[in-house]
């Protein structure tokens, strides 16, 4: 790849995994290179492309949305188009939709010639024959950072290795050579297999690996020094760490909203440090046992708290309600929110 003019525009596509946790952070990094004059090209799904944050104005003209139509598959709920709005064991469903995102990938590509480079995610195991014969050269970014890659190992170890079990993926791999303890827990890696396809994670990820020209992580040197070295030996092509890409700040206009109005008031009167909160993101579902379980420690803490649940979801208004045990909210009523 001759990038050797930092003048000359690059034009980029983005193509994340359909979770907001890949959207999000992939976004980032398209306004970073939009601010360098880049041209990018965001593809995604059209409802994962409305829940995104607008644009700034100054970055409007170099950042293209690039909207693919999620086909059917038999078994994925219609109108779903993210993780987020799926129970795990549906998830599968939803890759299987996402593979035959190719077609209308490559009609895109054939139509853009001006694209030379595809940042792409761990999903898409179909995209480097297609981007080799359109001579596209790929960047993958993965949103894990520099440790988690580390574990997973080389592709050859990532297509079956040594672990062949998921008791293996419970120690720290030979190959990580420096005092550490990252390793799964058992019911992380059995729990896992409820969303893996037939074409697995690792073997979507082991595929476009060794396609790649660049591995890009979200993380830092500072952060991760010797996990980057591991990264680097094993992989034997360049390794680029794009900084940990937090959220951004964004100002709160809590004018008219009632709801934050009663918040604040409320959060207010507590003393500080005292308060504590608890969310568990957009893409952890809980079972009703789980949910009851974690609402009477709340309760038995005594300590004030506020508790943000999500409806989970392809669940009924009246049994999302017997997620919270009964009577719970009367009784804490003067504890938290």
């Amino acid at each position: 790849m001759d990038y050797s003019s930092s003048r000359k525009q690059l034009h980029i596509a983005m193509f994340p995994w359909l979770a907001y946790g890949h959207i999000a952070p992939y976004l980032q990094v398209a306004k970073f290179l939009a601010q360098k004059n880049h041209h990018l090209y965001y593809v995604s799904t059209p409802k994962n492309i409305s829940r995104l944050p607008q644009l700034p104005p100054t970055l409007c003209s170099n950042i293209t949305f690039i909207p693919l139509s999620l086909p059917h598959v038999d078994g994925l709920p219609p109108g779903v188009e993210s993780t987020s709005e799926l129970p795990i064991h549906k998830v599968p469903y939803l890759k299987k939709s996402f593979d035959k995102l190719e077609t209308q990938l490559t009609e895109f590509l054939e139509r853009s010639p001006q694209i030379k480079l595809i940042i792409h995610d761990f999903a898409p195991h179909w995209l480097p024959p297609m981007a080799n014969q359109l001579r596209i050269n790929l960047v993958c970014f993965s949103i894990f950072n520099a440790s988690t890659n580390a574990f997973f190992g080389p592709p050859s170890e990532i297509l079956g290795g040594s672990r062949k079990s998921p008791e293996d993926f419970t120690v720290v791999p030979t190959w990580m050579d420096y005092p550490n303890n990252i390793a799964f827990k058992l019911h992380e890696t059995v729990s896992h297999k409820e969303c893996e396809d037939i074409v697995s994670d690792f073997e979507r990820y082991a595929t476009v690996l060794l396609n790649c020209k660049i591995l890009t992580l979200r993380t830092c040197y500072e952060f991760e020094p010797e996990a980057l070295r591991v990264l680097s030996k094993i992989h034997q092509k360049p390794i680029v760490p794009l900084g940990l890409l937090p959220p951004p700040l964004t100002s709160v206009d809590d004018k008219g909203d009632e709801n934050w109005e009663a918040l604040k008031k409320w959060l207010d009167s507590k003393q500080e440090k005292s308060v504590f909160y608890v969310a568990l993101g957009s893409e952890v579902s809980l079972s009703q046992e789980s949910m009851h379980e974690l609402a009477f420690g709340i309760e038995k803490s005594g300590l004030p708290f506020i508790w943000v649940v999500r409806k989970p979801p392809l669940v009924e208004e009246q049994f999302a309600q017997d997620m919270i045990p009964p009577e719970f909210e009367e009784r804490v009523s003067k504890q938290g929110m």
